[in-house]
């Protein structure tokens, strides 16, 4: 884990980005701010809703006190998460997940980070534009002998390159896989390391409009209503403070529902994009409305029934040693107490 945040850290400080890394506010008057919740997060467009609950106040109004630490990938936070030195974490399932519930780890999901919902694929296949441009790439069967970016052997996006092969009539044998973080793979793909990578938004769009790559397949189109990536609670910590699990899940579906109106609101989409462009490294405003931007249920609702396919793809693939059912797994219990606080969505 060392390495880890070390690229990390080195990461954020060429990106003049450290201050994200921490945000702490006071409480509102009349609700004593607890003891500070440890999170990790990655950076990518699917974390608005946390990004929002920050910059609109409503961690804040909750008497939440929030400190965040950046990962490269989800999967390196879960062994934080199980011994208890991160109380949440978010990014996508991974084997990491499944065997650490296997052991007995204490971890859980407990809301959705983004999912592709129809006209929703923020997860995208991007292919080198000199390729694209010099005929070399026309087709996924054009992807045979080509170098994948994947950002680590853990990832979900293991499992759509997968399916982007198999429908190509291709397996990863056909591929060399180079493992580069996401925020790190249009840089990659520029100078030529990799030749094409599923990567999230806003990096995808960046790499377009910068000429370094051509989006060829929103992932919307391959996996519909897949769960990509969730919030995880370290089930101790939630047991033993309660109202701060609670809480936070309240203040993070109200962002949700905030993020859920700029998709039909210009004001409060350039709200969105203005809290977007500052805690990420892409800060161009263009890029961010140009994107394809996350499903984020607005009450938090996690889809299992994706996440068991892709468990029994792990299974099947001996990438975890037994199944783990969705009680096991997902913990419903704190979106509903936030959709009981908020009230129903508006439709």
């Amino acid at each position: 884990m060392r390495v880890v945040m070390i690229r990390t850290h080195r990461l954020i400080t060429g990106l003049a980005l450290s201050a994200v890394l921490c945000f702490a506010g006071p409480a509102a008057p009349g609700r004593a701010a607890g003891p500070a919740i440890h999170m990790g997060y990655l950076g990518v467009a699917s974390d608005a809703g946390i990004f929002i609950a920050l910059d609109k106040g409503y961690f804040k109004a909750q008497g939440v006190d929030l400190a965040l630490e950046r990962f490269g990938v989800g999967a390196d936070q879960m062994a934080l998460l199980g011994a208890g030195r991160l109380d949440i974490a978010s990014g996508a399932t991974s084997p990491t997940l499944f065997n650490a519930i296997a052991r007995g780890l204490p971890v859980a999901v407990v809301a959705d980070k983004g999912s592709l919902r129809k006209g929703f694929g923020f997860n995208v296949l991007v292919v080198r534009k000199a390729l694209v441009d010099g005929g070399q790439f026309k087709g996924l069967a054009d992807l045979r002998g080509r170098v994948l970016g994947s950002p680590s052997p853990a990832s979900i996006v293991a499992f759509e390159n997968y399916l982007i092969l198999k429908k190509a009539g291709l397996t990863p044998r056909d591929m060399t896989v180079e493992y580069v973080e996401f925020a790190d793979q249009p840089a990659a793909m520029a100078n030529g390391k990799i030749d094409a990578a599923v990567m999230v938004e806003p990096f995808a769009t960046a790499a377009e409009s910068r000429g370094i790559g051509k989006i060829v397949m929103p992932l919307d189109q391959l996996l519909p209503d897949f769960q990509t990536a969730v919030i995880f609670y370290n089930r101790d910590w939630a047991r033993a403070h309660a109202e701060d699990a609670q809480r936070w899940m309240v203040a993070y579906v109200q962002a949700l529902r905030y993020y859920n109106q700029a998709l039909r609101d210009r004001r409060v989409r350039d709200d969105v994009i203005t809290i977007m462009a500052a805690h990420t490294p892409i800060k161009d405003r263009a890029v961010w409305d140009k994107m394809i931007w996350a499903g984020l249920s607005p009450d938090g609702t996690v889809t299992t029934r994706t996440i068991l396919d892709y468990e029994r793809w792990l299974l099947n693939e001996h990438q975890i040693a037994q199944f783990v059912t969705a009680p096991r797994f997902a913990d419903a219990s704190y979106t509903e107490h936030a959709v009981s606080v908020l009230g129903p969505a508006r439709p």
